[in-house]
């Protein structure tokens, strides 16, 4: 129940961590999507106000060259209307393009009533100017002299309106102006509030999720401490209680009685009166106030359940059989005897019960021998008992310690980078943008530095690779791993191609069994190089871990002795579960040699892979 309840605590926390995280992600993606949007339509207010600029400066340039084409001769006169034809069709594309639209131009219809406004408000002065403009050039292209008093309206109806059009585009300028200023101060708005939701994400990731995280990994630091502590104290009690075991084992085992041979003891007729009872019988039961009349008598019976007693003998011997049981009851010196009883019948010529005869085995040095084996026995059960006591709490102190290198790295590594991250972010000044900029670019690398960390450890409580791709898979990316994080050279061969998949406890375990021989190694073997190989039959897979450190002498991996390392033990018991062999090599200077033989095929006695 601790254990679910912890697992429960720990992803809620993840949930609370990852929907922090998205929401962050989703605030910077709405952020770009929100600046890119205002850029893109900065981009087409630009060419809007440089088109509306250009109309201000054609309209113009129409006034200007339909007072040339008064007083210039006819060559001459005629490039200038090829160049009013001109300014006057850009003139009129531009003035469509503006009031509604020009996607080739990148101009979008405007939806602002104002500039819609005064763009209708414009366009009696437009139409005015172009068709007293076209008028002018379809007259003069003619060529006839004689017309140009004739266009003396259109040239003043051209003068008197290019003021006012200039007028309103000025106003229309302004306005798309005031619109832009608009967005810009919508667009900071808008980024503010998304700052500071980023912001208070972050702070609530440091109030919900990183403080109860760091302080729950110090509760567990503390738990870790008392537990190997109080495992060592138990490992203690257990090894004095297997010595005396052993010393009652080993008296109980020179226990050797014999088996007396059946004798008769008594005789008496049909009805179970005694006419006979044997010296060896009175010597051992009898007692001088006692008198024997019936067999019941010699068991220790009397008045009703004697009488039962040989009622049912009569019932037995008369069904012509025999009767036999096995009784305990006093002797002469008040110790119990187990008496092996058998009773039988003699009969006459006519085939009728005529005589009884009762024969007794002493069997209380077989019960007594027996009793005895039975405590032996027991004793070797309780002494594998509590020897696999033994080895539970060194396998316990094994995982004790394991958990304990585990919080360490939790604290050490992700516990330093979660204050150092609160601190960042206590440490946030709003009023200074540039200072408050770097620092979330600070807070989104360490971040990034915590989920790899997290990341490290998960790989090694539960490396993904290993349930999806297989037992190779796994142990190649174990040593990969290692090989990146360390200053040893590792090397993985798979010798003769194994592919095969076993059950995920068999995998599970012989991952295990090769990370515990590497980390061995690289701790505390101090070998430059360790070579992890594979190779297999048709009936057995074969690990070999080897490396060329200092070694050791082979009894440093006794499994009975607790100051010595728990990893061999560790490696042992994996190894046992599994129905598998380890083996492991040692001699000091000349490095270590480990080797786990697998059964592929499920043999009798062994455990289906």
């Amino acid at each position: 129940m601790r254990i679910y309840t912890q697992h429960n605590q720990f992803s809620r926390l993840r949930a609370y961590y990852l929907l922090a995280l998205s929401i962050i992600a989703l605030s910077i993606i709405i952020g770009q999507f929100l600046v890119q949007r205002h850029l893109r339509e900065q981009e087409s207010d630009a060419h809007i106000v440089n088109m509306a600029g250009r109309q201000r400066m054609l309209s113009q340039k129409i006034s200007k060259l339909i007072l040339l084409t008064n007083r210039l001769n006819t060559k001459e006169r005629d490039s200038l209307l090829k160049e009013l034809a001109s300014v006057n069709a850009e003139w009129i594309e531009n003035n469509t393009s503006l009031r509604y639209g020009n996607e080739a131009a990148a101009i979008p219809i405007s939806k602002s009533k104002a500039i819609n406004r005064l763009f209708l408000e414009n366009q009696p002065v437009f139409d005015s100017i172009y068709f007293a403009s076209n008028r002018i050039y379809s007259q003069l292209k003619n060529g006839d002299k004689s017309s140009y008093p004739l266009l003396e309206n259109d040239m003043r109806t051209v003068l008197k309106h290019e003021p006012i059009f200039l007028r309103h585009m000025d106003s229309i300028v302004n306005t798309y102006e005031k619109l832009a200023s608009g967005k810009i101060v919508k667009l900071k708005r808008t980024e503010y509030i998304l700052f500071g939701i980023s912001l208070l994400i972050i702070i609530l990731e440091v109030l919900l999720i990183f403080i109860p995280t760091t302080r729950k990994v110090n509760e567990t630091l503390i738990k870790l401490i008392k537990s190997e502590s109080d495992a060592q104290q138990m490992s203690k009690e257990i090894g004095a209680l297997y010595a005396s075991l052993e010393e009652s084992y080993e008296r109980i085992s020179g226990i050797t009685l014999p088996v007396a041979p059946p004798r008769l003891i008594a005789k008496s007729d049909k009805g179970g009166n005694l006419y006979y009872v044997s010296d060896y019988y009175l010597r051992s039961f009898s007692h001088e106030e006692q008198r024997y009349k019936t067999i019941a008598n010699l068991f220790g019976l009397a008045g009703e359940a004697a009488d039962d007693f040989n009622d049912q003998l009569i019932d037995v011997v008369s069904n012509l059989k025999n009767w036999h049981k096995e009784l305990v009851y006093s002797d002469k010196s008040g110790e119990k005897r187990h008496m092996d009883i058998h009773i039988i019948p003699i009969y006459n010529q006519e085939g009728e019960v005529d005589v009884l005869q009762v024969f007794a085995a002493d069997m209380t040095p077989r019960r007594l021998a027996e009793q005895d084996m039975y405590k032996k026995d027991r004793a070797e059960i309780e002494r594998k008992v509590n020897e696999q006591k033994f080895r539970s709490i060194l396998v316990l102190e094994g995982q004790e310690e394991e958990r304990k290198r585990i919080a360490m790295n939790i604290h050490d590594g992700i516990g330093q980078m979660l204050t150092s991250l609160k601190f960042q972010t206590a440490s946030i000044d709003l009023s200074k943008t540039k200072e408050t900029e770097q620092k979330l670019l600070d807070i989104n690398k360490l971040i990034k530095d915590i989920i790899q960390e997290v990341r490290i450890v998960t790989f090694n409580l539960k490396p993904p690779v290993l349930s999806d791709y297989g037992l190779v898979a796994g142990l190649k990316n174990l040593v990969q791993e290692i090989d990146k994080l360390s200053n040893n050279r590792l090397i993985f061969e798979n010798i003769t191609d194994f592919q095969q998949r076993l059950s995920p406890k068999v995998e599970n375990n012989i991952y295990r069994i090769v990370q515990e021989a590497v980390n061995n190694a690289i701790k505390y073997a101090n070998s430059p190089t360790v070579l992890v190989s594979l190779e297999h039959n048709t009936d057995e897979l074969v690990l070999t871990i080897k490396d060329t450190g200092v070694g050791f002498e082979s009894k440093s991996t006794d499994l009975f002795h607790a100051d010595y390392g728990h990893g061999f033990l560790n490696m042992q018991e994996r190894a046992t579960y599994i129905n598998g062999k380890l083996l492991i090599e040692s001699k000091p200077g000349l490095g270590t040699i480990i080797k786990l033989f697998v059964p592929l095929k499920n043999k009798p006695g062994n455990i289906a892979i």
